[in-house]
């Protein structure tokens, strides 16, 4: 089974406003006729190249497999082993409590990367929005992502790790 992974409002806004700042940026730097644009050429050494690592490694659909889960992404596909699932469940923003990026984006093509909560602690957060959240654990690691339709695939899930073990 597949489960789309789409953008909330925020993402969209922020994606997009993003890549047109960048856009007018590169302009600016390919019309400055003195080639003094010193500082947009900095800009835009930083800005292209996390708006594309940030769209690499965005999800776009999470999959069910015989195996487990895999969070699909341009680069580097996610795989978690339904062995290796202990706990699944639908959880809300607010559940997560003050949430800090130790390493991730938040907002470009979603909300990647490694994040701490005061809540559950140590996370890895493939989401493109704020609304479908699910937690797994595993022994290891959690993960947050954000599936279409969150309820439907919990119940899936839960029913083939239920039926594995």
């Amino acid at each position: 089974m597949r489960y789309a992974a789409t953008l909330d409002g925020n993402s969209k806004i922020i994606t997009n406003l993003i890549i047109i700042i960048t856009l007018i940026i590169l302009c600016r730097q390919i019309t400055d006729v003195n080639h003094e644009a010193v500082k947009t050429s900095i800009l835009l050494i930083i800005l292209i190249p996390a708006i594309v690592v940030a769209g690499c490694l965005s999800p776009r659909y999470y999959k069910i497999t015989a195996q487990g889960l895999v969070i699909q992404r341009a680069l580097f596909p996610i795989t978690i082993l339904f062995d290796d699932i202990v706990r699944l469940r639908s959880i809300t923003e607010e559940e997560l409590g003050t949430s800090s990026r130790m390493l991730g984006i938040g907002g470009i093509f979603g909300y990647l990367g490694t994040y701490r909560s005061a809540e559950i602690g140590k996370y890895q957060r493939w989401c493109t929005n704020r609304e479908n959240l699910v937690l797994i654990e595993s022994n290891s690691r959690k993960w947050v992502i954000s599936p279409s339709a969150a309820d439907d695939f919990v119940k899936t899930m839960n029913g083939i790790i239920n039926t594995a073990k």
